[in-house]
């Protein structure tokens, strides 16, 4: 895999945006848990709550095409339940709030991949994205086939709340009071994302019925 990120190129991420009451409480469970052990925190400003559903590496010259497939592929997608389903730490020192896999969920994760794949930069030997690495021998499989490590079987819905530095994930969080976070899907966004996979900039936006 290519260890150095291809120029003109950017990280896409199609992800589902939380209704806003949902989206609020997120940023407030992320602000809580700020600290100088954590790397980034959200704020509804350069760091929104979201829920990654696909996110590979494209050429600049392959958005518009990305774009194009995103909106024609949510032509068939009806709205479903995001059903908030506990707290969970990733080995990549992400606290995450998690949802349950629902069928719908897989569904338009797997569309979404069928799609998108095709456009991906270096297909077959992606870059080797540091949000999530070292990669494990699926994550890599994925990545070679996908362009993203969390495919398939490893897909998760999650909104992440922050990512903590290496050696400063805490036995404890003060200040962090758990609260139900489902919510029914409405709108999908395509953002680009830095190289912690945070969304910073939004491309698109397709509301979901």
């Amino acid at each position: 895999m290519e260890k150095n990120p291809p120029k003109n190129s950017a990280i896409i991420n199609v992800c589902v945006i939380p209704e806003a009451s949902v989206g609020d409480r997120c940023v407030e469970l992320s602000q809580a848990l700020k600290s100088n052990g954590t790397m980034f925190a959200l704020d509804s400003k350069s760091k929104f709550a979201h829920m990654t559903v696909f996110m590979a590496r494209f050429a600049n010259s392959e958005v518009l095409n990305v774009l194009a497939a995103v909106e024609k592929t949510l032509s068939s997608v009806s709205s479903f339940p995001c059903e908030h389903a506990g707290y969970f730490m990733t080995a990549g020192r992400y606290l995450e709030a998690s949802y349950r896999k629902a069928g719908a969920f897989m569904s338009l994760h797997e569309l979404l991949i069928d799609s998108l794949k095709g456009f991906r930069i270096n297909p077959g030997s992606p870059f080797e994205e540091g949000y999530f690495t070292p990669y494990t021998d699926e994550q890599r499989r994925n990545a070679e086939e996908t362009g993203y490590d969390l495919a398939h079987n490893l897909y998760r819905p999650h909104v992440t709340l922050t990512r903590y530095k290496e050696g400063e994930v805490p036995e404890v969080f003060p200040g962090f009071k758990p609260a139900n976070l489902s919510f029914q899907l409405s709108t999908v966004c395509v953002y680009k994302a830095d190289d912690n996979g945070a969304v910073y900039e939004k491309l698109a936006e397709f509301s979901i019925s």
